[in-house]
């Protein structure tokens, strides 16, 4: 019985090292592809978050509003307004 007991330890630990050894590759390969999706998504919510700046950019000089302070920044003045300059503290 022993002698049994023994081989079939024997083959156990080696279907374990087998399964083992003949594992790893498949897991690397599943790193390496795990950490381009996560550099992907990373790259596609920079995209997606400058977009949404853009967007939001072309709003607000779209309005009647944003366009009057654009045209204000760029030194346009209704005629006859004179400017407000204040001391410097």
């Amino acid at each position: 019985m022993g002698k049994r007991f023994a081989w079939n330890a024997l083959f156990l630990t080696l279907a374990v090292a087998v399964g083992v050894f003949l594992s790893l590759k498949p897991w690397e390969q599943y790193r390496e592809q795990r950490q381009e999706t996560d550099e992907a998504v990373g790259q596609m919510k920079d995209a997606e978050r400058e977009r949404a700046d853009l967007i939001r950019e072309r709003m607000r000089y779209e309005s009647p509003a944003g366009r009057e302070e654009l045209a204000r920044e760029r030194g346009y003045r209704r005629p006859g307004e004179q400017s407000l300059d204040l001391p410097a503290r």
